[in-house]
C-alpha cells in the first residue's frame, strides 16, 4: 500500500509534469493549455451526463426493487473519473476518460472486488457486517 501511495502522491505528478512539458515542446504552450481546459470542460460534461444516467438508473433499480448494484458501481467510477478529469495532466484524463466508457468501469470495479476480497481473505482488510 505504501508503494501505491508514493507512486500517486510522488510519481504520477512527475509524470504529469514531463508529458505537460513535453508537449509544449512538441504542441507548443497554447495547444497545450488548451488541450488541458477542452478535456478538463468534455470531462466535465461527459460525467454531468453519465452521472444523471447513473441516478435515473439508481432510482428505476430503487423503484423496481432490484439491488441497484450497477447503478452504484456505475456512480462510484464517475467520483472517482471526476477530479481525474479535473486534473491538469494526460495521464489522469486519459484514466478518466477510460472509467467513462461502461465495459471498461465495470472491468475496473470487478477487478477492485476481488483486490478488496483477496485483501479480506488475508485479514488486511476487516469487513464490519451489522
Amino acid at each position: 500500500m505504501g508503494l501505491v501511495l508514493f507512486i500517486l502522491l510522488i510519481g504520477l505528478p512527475i509524470v504529469e509534469i514531463t508529458l505537460l512539458i513535453q508537449g509544449a515542446m512538441i504542441i507548443g504552450v497554447l495547444p497545450v493549455i488548451l488541450l488541458t481546459i477542452g478535456t478538463a470542460a468534455l470531462g466535465t460534461f461527459l460525467i454531468r451526463q453519465q452521472g444523471l444516467t447513473a441516478i435515473r438508473a439508481l432510482q428505476r433499480d430503487l423503484k423496481e426493487g432490484r439491488p441497484p448494484v450497477a447503478s452504484v458501481v456505475d456512480g462510484a467510477a464517475l467520483l472517482v473519473a471526476a477530479p481525474l478529469m479535473m486534473t491538469p495532466g494526460f495521464v489522469t484524463d486519459a484514466i478518466g476518460f477510460l472509467l467513462l466508457i461502461p465495459p471498461l468501469r465495470h472491468a475496473a470495479a470487478r477487478m477492485a472486488l476481488r483486490r478488496i476480497r483477496r485483501a479480506q481473505e488475508r485479514g488486511n482488510i476487516v469487513i464490519i457486517r451489522r
